[in-house]
Formats: C-alpha cells, sequence, structure tokens
C-alpha cells in the first residue's frame, strides 16, 4: 500500500493494529504505532482505542498506560480495554482502583472484573461484585462458576450451575473441570451423561475431561464407548483427544488400543508422542518406546524434558542402561535440555534396578541441585531390591536428615533391614512409626456397581443384587 503512494487512515490502521494483534510479538505493532504518530492519526480516537487494544493483548501494560492517559475523551470500551489489561495479568488491585474509578460502566465492566477475580483465585471478591450485578448474561454466570471450580468448592458450583438460566458448552466443561480437580470422577462421568441425554453439542475439551476421569477410574468400557462417540463426532484425529484416549488405554491395560490411536492419529503434537512413550514405558516395552522416541526425531520434533522422562523410564524399566546413560548425556548435548531432578531420578532408578548401586551413589552426589525423596528413594528401593545393606544405610542417613518421616519412609526401611534378614531392626523401625501415631496409608479396590465405580478398604463387604455396603466410598 506505502509502495504504490497510499497513506494509512483512521479507517485502515485499526484494521492493521487488530491484525497485529494476534501475532506472537509487539514489534510489529510498535512499527505501525510510529506510523500512526508520522501520519498525525495517533489521536484519532479509533486509531487510540486500536493502540490500546493491541498493547493489551501483548501484554504490554505500561506502553497500553500511556496511550489511555493521553486519550483526551475515554469510552467505556477504552476504560474496559485497560480493565481488562490489569484483570489478564493478575494485577486485581489495579483494576479495582480503575473500576472504581469509571464514570460508567456496562455488562462488560462487571464480566472482567469477576472473571479477573476467578483466574486470581480470589473466590470471595468474585462473588461480591457478581452479587452486585443486576443485569447478568452466560458470561457472568461461566465466570462465577469458573471461581468456584478452582477453589474446589464443588457443592457452591453445582448449585450455580443448577441455577443457571441458560447453559452452554463452556459451562458444562467449567463444571467437568472442576469434578476432575476434585477428583469427584463419577459426576465427571455423570454430568456427561446428562449432555448425552440432552443432545448438546460436546467438543474436544469435553472429551479429554470425560476421558481423564476414566483414565483414573480405570473404566475401559466407558472409555471405549466414549471414543465410539468422539469418532463419530469427528473428535478422535483432535491431537488432544488422541492424548486422552492413549493415555486411557494405557492405564487400562490396553497398550494395542493406545497404539492403534496413535498411529491413526494424523497430526500430533509433543503431548502425543510423550504419552505414547509413556505408555509403553509403563507397559515395558522399553525398545518400542526408544523406537518411537527416534521416530519422533525424524520426524523433526523437538523432545521436551517430558520426552525424556518418559524414555528414560522406559530404559529402567526394560534393563537398558546403556541407552539410558546415552540418553541422559544427549538431553542437554544434543537438544539442550538440562537435566531436573525429575530426569535424575530416572537415572537413579535405572542404574539402581541394574545393581549399579555405587554409580547411582555417584551420580546423586554430583547432582547440582539437593536431591529430594523420590531420588533417595529410588535408591532405596534398589537397596531393598538387591538387599543391599552398606549403601542403604546411607541412603536411611540421608532421608533421616533432610525430611519428616512419613509412613511410606517407616516401610521402606523396614523392608531394607527385612530383605537383609534383620528382622529385629525391621520391627524396631515397625514399632516406631507406630509410637510416633504414624498409620500406614490403606490400600483400597475399586469395584464398578450399575455403572458407578466405588473404592473399599479390606473388611468392607459387597452386598447381593443391586445393593453395597454404605461403607464404600465413591470416587
Amino acid at each position: 500500500m506505502q509502495e504504490l503512494g497510499f497513506q494509512g487512515d483512521n479507517y485502515s490502521f485499526p484494521v492493521l493494529l487488530k491484525a497485529v494483534s494476534g501475532l506472537s510479538s509487539s514489534s510489529t505493532g510498535l512499527a505501525i504505532h510510529g506510523q500512526t504518530i508520522k501520519s498525525g492519526l495517533s489521536d484519532h480516537p479509533f486509531v487510540q482505542t486500536s493502540l490500546l487494544n493491541m498493547y493489551v493483548a501483548h501484554g504490554c501494560l505500561f506502553d497500553a498506560c500511556k496511550v489511555f492517559d493521553k486519550m483526551p475523551v475515554k469510552d467505556v470500551i477504552a476504560w474496559n480495554s485497560m480493565l481488562d489489561g490489569y484483570a489478564s495479568s493478575g494485577q486485581m488491585k489495579d483494576a479495582m482502583e480503575l473500576f472504581n474509578s469509571m464514570p460508567s460502566k456496562d455488562l462488560t465492566s462487571f464480566n472482567i472484573m469477576v472473571s479477573g477475580y476467578a483466574r486470581s483465585g480470589r473466590t470471595e471478591s468474585a462473588r461480591d461484585i457478581f452479587d452486585k450485578m443486576r443485569k447478568k448474561d452466560i458470561v457472568s454466570w461461566n465466570s462465577i462458576l469458573l471461581a468456584h471450580s478452582r477453589d474446589g468448592e464443588m457443592e457452591k458450583a453445582r448449585e450455580v450451575f443448577d441455577e443457571m438460566p441458560k447453559k452452554n458448552i463452556i459451562t458444562w466443561n467449567t463444571m467437568i473441570n472442576g469434578y476432575l480437580h476434585a477428583k469427584l470422577y463419577n459426576e465427571v462421568i455423570d454430568l456427561f451423561d446428562a449432555m448425552m441425554t440432552r443432545n448438546l453439542k460436546i467438543d474436544h475439551l469435553t472429551v479429554t475431561g470425560v476421558l481423564s476421569a476414566c483414565t483414573h477410574m480405570g473404566s475401559l468400557e466407558k472409555g471405549n464407548k466414549i471414543h465410539l462417540y468422539a469418532k463419530d463426532n469427528g473428535l478422535e484425529s483432535n491431537p488432544h483427544v488422541a492424548t486422552a484416549l492413549i493415555e486411557m488405554y494405557a492405564k487400562c491395560g490396553s497398550i494395542k488400543n493406545s497404539m492403534l490411536v496413535f498411529y491413526k492419529c494424523q497430526v500430533k503434537d509433543i503431548y502425543c508422542w510423550n504419552a505414547t512413550i509413556s505408555a509403553l514405558a509403563a507397559h515395558g516395552y522399553g525398545f518400542a518406546a526408544l523406537k518411537i522416541f527416534y521416530e519422533l526425531v525424524e520426524n523433526c520434533l523437538t523432545p521436551d524434558d517430558i520426552t525424556f522422562i518418559g524414555v528414560l523410564n522406559a530404559c529402567s524399566h526394560a534393563g537398558l542402561v546403556q541407552e539410558g546413560c546415552k540418553l541422559f548425556t544427549q538431553m542437554e548435548k544434543d537438544f539442550g535440555i538440562v537435566p531436573k531432578i525429575e530426569h535424575y531420578g530416572c537415572m537413579v532408578d535405572l542404574l539402581g534396578r541394574a545393581g549399579l548401586l555405587d554409580s547411582a551413589m555417584e551420580l546423586i552426589e554430583g547432582m547440582p541441585f539437593e536431591p529430594g525423596k523420590s531420588v533417595w528413594g529410588a535408591l532405596l528401593n534398589a537397596c531393598v531390591i538387591h538387599q543391599n545393606i552398606k549403601t542403604g544405610e546411607k541412603v536411611i542417613d540421608e532421608i533421616s536428615k533432610k525430611a519428616s518421616l512419613g509412613d511410606g519412609e517407616f516401610m521402606m526401611f523396614a523392608n531394607l533391614y527385612a530383605a537383609c534378614g534383620q528382622l529385629e531392626e525391621a520391627n524396631r523401625w515397625r514399632e516406631m512409626m507406630n509410637e510416633t501415631g504414624i498409620v500406614k496409608t490403606a490400600g483400597f479396590s475399586a469395584v464398578e456397581i450399575n455403572g458407578r465405580f466405588h473404592k473399599f478398604l479390606a473388611g468392607t463387604s459387597i452386598s447381593k443384587g443391586d445393593h453395597y455396603d454404605p461403607n464404600l466410598q465413591p470416587y
């Protein structure tokens, strides 16, 4: 346009600024701002509002404030843009000051504040503004629903959900994610079934949420039904759905189906590859996990730290010591990924399982940061497996010095001595645990009754027919 001798005006500049708002960098927006100054249009109301929106979109609040302060006339759209900038960046104190100074507010103003407080985890503040609103729309209701669900207040969230005059897909997905984070997996399934009954249109976020619930419950039957729904509605090829399916099938013991989903997926993101590698690792298919890893690299994708956790775990479970050590070295050398404590934990587990306890101890001593419980625990577990009391007692000393002991540590110490034939010392650690009042965390089993999963401890029972013991605790 400029090459042809034409200059921008108060109509073209707002269009350009809106377009560059979606770019990852603000440099183009800065250049256009310069052009508006040169053309003498930087003070035009349309252009100023567009500049404000552009800077807010890029999180450049300092520049946005400068534009906002220079505006001689500010309409409610300009006020809301600045308000949204503060709220989106979590600066709720500044947002509230601006909100209180607004000469006039509309529904969008209130929604921005409720949503901002919801994202910041300040549920009471969000609720206070919500309750003062004379008029509410679907955005208002969804925002307060988000506030309660993020805060783990699922009973209050359910009250809001049931009270809502209208619901959209965001409403349902917010409830599903809330139940998911609260580990109320049966409620996730019930909500999904309710959506099916109402013939509501479901998106990939709904499917991934309910598949995650199936994964945690180990419900292969329900997972299969959701997979069929996703397939029938064109969602199976979505990378997020594919990843959730891979994880669900792997957790439910069907690694074959995980691989079928992986190879059928046309568009695979890094999460999809990582889920597959981790699935193969969990099932002990070390060489297969390595094969997938090298396919990832050959497809010009860049592995991340999660990729290496998965592939190192695969090497550990399959006893591939040389391959694991090589990959650990390549992480930083070839891919620029600095090993984290999780990667060191994988390597300690790899070396420990192989009986290379001295090498594992040397690795721990050379770590650039303090080893945590997980690292020492991996080595201690190896000492139990290989009945190495010498290294095991060193680990016990390190764990005892640096952390308060829980039931897991006490039981591991006792197991070490029991494995090495020192039963008196094993009993001493068990008695010490009892004396400190620490109770061993009880394991539980889970059963499906009438489409709902229940977990129960040893000693509880399930009655005949459709009835079940009242002590059963649903997920």
